[in-house]
């Protein structure tokens, strides 16, 4: 999963890249950078602390950083086509209280979302507009029932964009829903749109984010915060260090790890678990998934041989923790190729070979 860091020039978006990825930062005007980070989940931590693996594996999103660009430039094709090519956005937007004492134009993080919005339908309504042309170029030499299809789902999307309605609110039939999806359109994106704050906000943040979350957050578009340079400071600090800074700011845990799990939760993702004395793994699923298809996430032979899945919860193993004492409870199922696996199951797929 590939996630776009975006934001306008000097936002502090490539110090949020350094903190995510836990990568040096450093300044750069021209190539991407690319970074992968890993999910905190005190779940896997807790599984390896008492299986004692050779290995541990979190699950792992990567990030792209795109070199920062002038107000005029951010919604440009060449950039617009950039952000399409990911699986979703952070979009970080400079919100400092010190805003109306600079020379600088003052930035209103709802403006900053309404703008986006809008140069999102129109990016998406431009490619819609072409692909119409191009079907009905292609169906005066033949017509194909695929291309009827996927002609009415795109006039449907003609129509709903020129009202200014985003693509993830325009009703789609399950058929539309897969055809749409090779389009990449930026409104069908999940967003996390981050305020970079200083840290003297951070005590009135609650305020802040309540209220532009009231007027433009929804299942698709998320609002996070962080302070970029204390965040970045944090980094430097030991872990005691780090608990105490953290403490006295009344904060249960660094940007970093909430925003990571935010990004993870907004891509529709969830984690079942592999455990054993050689390794400790969380395995990131799309919600829905069943268990043969999850268990060619692991290897494509699981999924060609599967027989069938062991499964158990992490909720019942922090109870019991041994399986003999799970099997006494109960709490080991056998499920066949179509249980959809939850979030927090520990599965052994058996398979022929």
């Amino acid at each position: 999963m590939e996630i776009a860091i975006i934001g306008r020039k000097e936002s502090g978006k490539t110090l949020l890249f350094s903190i995510l990825t836990q990568l040096t930062y450093h300044q750069f005007s021209v190539e991407n950078q690319v970074g992968v980070a890993k999910i905190p989940d005190s779940r896997v931590d807790k599984l390896a602390e008492f299986f004692k693996p050779k290995s541990i594996v979190h699950a792992k999103v990567t990030f792209i950083d795109f070199p920062g660009v002038a107000k005029e430039e951010f919604y440009s094709a060449k950039r617009i086509a950039q952000y399409k090519n990911c699986d979703a956005l952070c979009y970080l937007i400079p919100y400092f209280m010190n805003q109306e004492q600079s020379n600088e134009e003052k930035i209103e993080p709802e403006q900053e979302i309404k703008r986006f919005e809008e140069e999102s339908i129109i990016a998406d309504l431009s490619s819609v507009e072409t692909r119409i042309e191009s079907l009905k170029r292609s169906m005066q030499k033949r017509k194909e029932k695929e291309d009827e299809i996927e002609l009415k789902m795109m006039l449907k999307l003609e129509e709903n964009l020129e009202k200014g309605i985003p693509i993830r609110n325009i009703e789609l039939s399950e058929d539309e829903k897969k055809i749409s999806k090779g389009f990449s359109f930026l409104t069908q994106k999940p967003i996390l749109y981050i305020l970079n704050i200083s840290e003297q906000q951070i005590q009135k943040i609650d305020d802040i984010l309540k209220d532009l979350t009231n007027k433009v957050s929804d299942s698709f578009h998320k609002i996070s915060f962080i302070s970029c340079q204390m965040e970045y400071d944090l980094m430097m600090m030991s872990e005691e260090e780090r608990k105490e800074f953290l403490n006295e700011l009344k904060l249960k845990e660094d940007a970093k790890t909430r925003i990571l799990q935010q990004v993870f939760s907004l891509l529709d993702r969830i984690c079942f678990f592999t455990v054993g004395p050689d390794e400790v793994k969380a395995w990131q699923i799309k919600k829905g998934t069943c268990a043969k298809e999850a268990a060619g996430v692991i290897h494509s032979d699981i999924e060609k041989g599967f027989i069938r899945a062991e499964v158990y919860h992490y909720t019942d193993w922090e109870k019991y923790k041994t399986e003999e004492e799970l099997k006494k409870e109960k709490l080991i199922r056998l499920e066949m190729k179509d249980y959809v696996v939850k979030d927090g199951d520990i599965v052994h797929f058996r398979f022929n070979k």
